[in-house]
């Protein structure tokens, strides 16, 4: 196996400096021709100047490269799948004019393509009843549609600060990597480290200091990009429980289904209706920084970047739990429950005002 590995370093290591090298172009020359900025207005927006928005472009350039590298025919078809999402989200970039349901729906031509090209999709979850509805016709195709759209959604969700959606990728994309190892699949190994090189060389210029954002095509892309590459692995590698993969993604999918019960059932508010009130927007404003404190650009720079170890911290326990557990169905459905709870409390105190002492950072 390690004979197997030997190219997929030097595959990753060229998403790497492609990705880093790209990312710095970019970083410098939209903010001089004034292309896919992002402005610092907005309820969603924590940052202090106009950064550039084309973070995506140098992960898929990173991705590209490395795949020129490989010749293997998935890892090729896979990056020819993802081709409409990243196109949508990079539209929106560069004109603000493509909607969140136009980009769903591109998150769900790209899902379903690899559904028919490649196979990739739920197949079965070891929970019984619903795998029992999986036998239904279609319902495998319709619930692959809906796992992919909502984790898609639900990384664009979380890119909020510095570094959080990034980096919480690259930590799922890790575990992917520790469990593909375990199992013996050079094949998954190559595409993990091309993956994590490829978002590594971008995170070089977005964190701790923000140079360049994901925008929405780097996060439509990495969350198609996790969510696929975790179906994959388990549609591989059967011993692995489907349930792992939820585990190790779980914030995302959460923050998704959380927001819009939020919005539709408590605020009275259409689901896709952006607001100030994700448990990372709260973090920032109640446990990180002051509002009634005056604070320098660089400050409040630094304040962005510390929001995503809040979230980091918890994806690598959790993602080491769902190592340990990868194939006990039950013990990763008890860690899910767990995680919601852990969620649903903090969120709970932050907004009552009641922010747990020892974790502030102010």
């Amino acid at each position: 196996m390690i004979d197997d590995l030997r190219p997929g370093g030097a595959v990753a290591l060229c998403g790497f400096l492609v990705s880093g090298f790209a990312a710095f172009l970019l970083s410098r020359v939209s903010v001089k021709a004034s292309l896919g900025m992002d402005r610092s207005t907005g309820v969603q927006k924590f940052h202090v100047r106009p950064t550039s928005r084309l973070g995506g472009v140098a992960i898929v350039l990173g991705v590209f490269a490395g795949v020129l590298l490989s010749d293997d025919a998935v890892v090729r078809t896979l990056t020819l799948c993802a081709v409409p999402v990243f196109a949508g989200g990079l539209v929106e970039d560069l004109t603000h004019r493509v909607g969140p349901t136009s980009r769903l729906l591109l998150a769900i031509v790209s899902a379903s393509a690899s559904y028919v090209l490649l196979g990739i999709g739920v197949h079965h979850t070891d929970v019984w009843p619903v795998d029992q509805l999986l036998r239904l016709p279609l319902a495998s195709y319709l619930v692959t549609m809906l796992v992919v759209a909502g984790f898609t959604n639900g990384v664009n969700i979380i890119d909020g600060f510095h570094g959080l959606a990034a980096g919480t990728a690259a930590i799922m994309m890790t575990v992917f990597l520790f469990i593909a190892m375990q199992a013996g699949d050079a094949f998954m190994v190559q595409v993990c480290e091309l993956s994590i090189a490829s978002v590594a060389g971008f995170l070089l210029l977005n964190w701790p200091h923000g140079r360049i954002f994901l925008g929405d095509a780097g996060a439509y892309l990495l969350g198609f990009w996790v969510v696929e590459v975790g179906l994959l692995l388990v549609t591989r590698n059967p011993t692995i429980s489907p349930m792992a993969p939820v585990v190790v993604g779980i914030f995302p999918l959460i923050e998704t289904l959380f927001s819009m019960y939020r919005r539709k059932f408590v605020r009275n508010h259409p689901v896709n209706h952006p607001d100030a009130l994700h448990l990372h927007t709260l973090v920032y404003r109640r446990l990180v920084s002051s509002p009634a404190r005056h604070c320098t650009d660089q400050l409040k720079n630094r304040a962005n970047s510390r929001v995503a170890w809040f979230f980091w911290l918890p994806a690598c326990g959790f993602g080491a739990l769902a190592v340990a557990f990868q194939t006990n169905t039950s013990a990763l459905l008890v860690l899910m429950l767990a995680y919601l709870g852990c969620y649903l409390w903090l969120y709970r105190r932050l907004v009552q005002f009641r922010a747990p002492t020892w974790m502030r950072l102010r």
